[in-house]
């Protein structure tokens, strides 16, 4: 036997002519359950705005369908190659706000390749290993402080220096990014870090003596 007849053969040896319907019902299976499993994590671990419907299918039909692409892929060898052709001239338009989101994505499609390669135990385990950390990473960022634009209307501008003491008090990361003066009343918008604990100054601020109003604006895409 030539070397060519064994790169050949230990080519066409990697490539499982003969799936049954049990093999393709138990990789679809599991990548359905795989996808389910990551939208209960995401749908507790993400902000219900952001849980949108579509985006809940999306999570689902992506699981599926990379699951039986692989199935395809390692089944016959000219099918691979010319879905490899197709895929990699296919260009998706639409734009993913948030970087969890495409997490999630790609979380998805993983799951979809190994359950349709075969390794179920690598889909379960590494789906329960990344769900822990979205867990985790829950808990811990829930209290970190998150920036948001404060906008108050006062009397004057003199009024800003007794906003910025009450910052100051509680030792907290500010910006002044726009003062303006009417003829009425005077704006300050500001740029503050707000974690839960200090959400109580918020009443200090409004409390204030010259501050006529107050508007907390989440600066962050969404």
């Amino acid at each position: 036997m030539s070397i060519f007849d064994a790169l050949k053969n230990s080519v066409l040896e990697g490539f499982n002519t003969s799936l049954t319907i049990t093999e393709i019902l138990l990789g679809l299976a599991v990548s359905l359950l795989a996808g389910l499993f990551i939208l209960l994590i995401y749908k507790n671990t993400q902000s219900r705005a952001k849980a949108s419907g579509d985006f809940n299918l999306t999570i689902l039909l992506i699981t599926s369908i990379s699951a039986m692409i692989v199935l395809t892929i390692t089944s016959n060898l000219a099918l691979s190659l010319g879905m490899v052709g197709a895929l990699s001239i296919v260009r998706f338009r639409t734009a993913i706000k948030d970087a969890t989101d495409t997490a999630f994505l790609f979380w998805c499609v993983a799951a979809g390749i190994t359950a349709g390669a075969g390794f179920y135990l690598i889909t379960l385990i590494g789906c329960l290993f990344i769900g822990v950390i979205c867990v985790v990473s829950m808990f811990v960022l829930d209290g970190a402080a998150k920036t948001y634009l404060l906008v108050v209307r006062m009397d004057g501008t003199e009024v800003s220096d007794r906003v910025e003491s009450i910052f100051e008090k509680y030792k907290m990361n500010y910006k002044l990014s726009t003062l303006t003066q009417n003829a009425d009343y005077a704006e300050a918008i500001y740029e503050v870090a707000f974690a839960k604990k200090y959400k109580g100054i918020m009443s200090g601020i409004k409390n204030t003596h010259g501050v006529r109003t107050m508007s907390l604006v989440d600066c962050r895409k969404s």
